[in-house]
C-alpha cells in the first residue's frame, strides 16, 4: 500500500472518528481541562519551587500520553460493543489506519490542553520553554510513543467494560508508580531499572529538559521515543488478533 493512500485512509477514517468525538466533546473539554490544572495547582503548591518543573510536566503527561491511552483503548471498546469494529476489521487496510484515525480524531484537544497548562505554568511558575518547536516536538513524540499501549489494551480486552478497566488501571499505574510527577533518581535502583521501560519516563525526561532548557539526555530521550513509536506502528501493523475477535 502506498503511502499517499495510506495518508488518504487515515484522513477519510479521522473524519468518521471526529463524529464520535464531537457527541462528547463537552465532557471531554472538560476532563482535559479540569484534571490537568488540578494536579499543577494542588502539587504546585505543596513541593518546592525546584520540583514545580516536574509538577507541570506531569500535568501534561496526562493530557498527551496517558488520555491519548485512554482515548484509544475506549474508542476501540466502543467500537466493538456496537459491533462498529467488526466493520473496519473486514476493511481492506492496514490496522495502523485505524487506530491513526481514533487517536488523531482527539490530538488537537490534547494540544490544546497541553498548551493552556503550559501557559498556566509559564505564568504562574516562570517555566516558559525556550522554544516552541521543541515543545510542540517533545508533545508528538509523548503522544506516538504510547499509541500501542491503547490498542493491545483494546484488542486483548473481551468486552468494553473490562477495557476501559485495564485501562483505567494502566493510567494510574503509569501515573503513580512511573517517575510522572517526580524525578526517576528518587525511585529505590531496581524500580529505576523497571521505570526506563516506559515511555513515560522517557517523556517525563524529554519535556523537563525542554522545560528547564537542558540539553542534556534530550538526544537519546527523543531517540528512545521515536522508538518506541516505530515498535507501536510496526506492532500495530502486524495487526495482533486484528481479525481474530
Amino acid at each position: 500500500m502506498s503511502a499517499r493512500r495510506t495518508a488518504w485512509q487515515i484522513a477519510d477514517a479521522t473524519l468518521l472518528s471526529w463524529r464520535s468525538v464531537r457527541r462528547e466533546l463537552g465532557l471531554l473539554i472538560a476532563f482535559i481541562i479540569v484534571f490537568p490544572l488540578g494536579f499543577l495547582f494542588f502539587l504546585g503548591e505543596i513541593v518546592t519551587a525546584s520540583e514545580r518543573a516536574q509538577v507541570l510536566v506531569g500535568s501534561v503527561m496526562m493530557e498527551m500520553a496517558l488520555l491519548n491511552i485512554n482515548v484509544v483503548a475506549q474508542g476501540i471498546g466502543q467500537d466493538k460493543e456496537t459491533h462498529l469494529y467488526d466493520l473496519w476489521v473486514s476493511l481492506p487496510m492496514s490496522p495502523v489506519v485505524y487506530v491513526a484515525s481514533i487517536a488523531i480524531s482527539f490530538l488537537p484537544f490534547s494540544l490544546a490542553s497541553a498548551a493552556l497548562t503550559l501557559a498556566v505554568g509559564a505564568l504562574w511558575f516562570g517555566l516558559a520553554p525556550a522554544s516552541l518547536v521543541a515543545v510542540v516536538a517533545g508533545l508528538m513524540l509523548v503522544w506516538g510513543s504510547t499509541l500501542g499501549i491503547g490498542f493491545l489494551l483494546a484488542v486483548y480486552g473481551s468486552s468494553p467494560r473490562q477495557i476501559n478497566t485495564n485501562a483505567q488501571f494502566v493510567g494510574i499505574i503509569m501515573t503513580f508508580f512511573a517517575p510522572v510527577f517526580y524525578p526517576v533518581s528518587i525511585l529505590p535502583l531496581p524500580l529505576q531499572y523497571v521505570a526506563y521501560a516506559w515511555p513515560l519516563t522517557w517523556g517525563s525526561m524529554l519535556l523537563r529538559g525542554i522545560l528547564e532548557g537542558t540539553s542534556t539526555g534530550l538526544v537519546l530521550s527523543g531517540a528512545v521515543l521515536a522508538g518506541f513509536a516505530a515498535l507501536w506502528i510496526v506492532l500495530i501493523g502486524v495487526g495482533l488478533r486484528w481479525r481474530q475477535d
